[in-house]
């Protein structure tokens, strides 16, 4: 089971460049998705739990 998301990831303030411009995602079986970014990097698998776990909404915090 992957760690639970800090949720300060969302106060650092990143510039626009190729590292963080996404360009594709692509699902891992039903239970997660991968990223592939515009710098050509496509690093770790994230699990819908954890990326739920990473909203801030009512509805997604009680569903966790």
């Amino acid at each position: 089971m992957s760690p639970e998301p800090d949720p300060k990831v969302f106060q650092h303030f990143r510039e626009d460049s190729a590292e963080n411009r996404l360009t594709r995602l692509e699902m891992v079986g039903q239970y997660a998705i991968t990223f592939e970014w515009e710098d050509g990097h496509h690093f770790g698998i994230y699990t819908w739990h954890y990326l739920r776990a990473l909203c801030p909404c009512n509805e997604c915090r009680n569903s966790s």
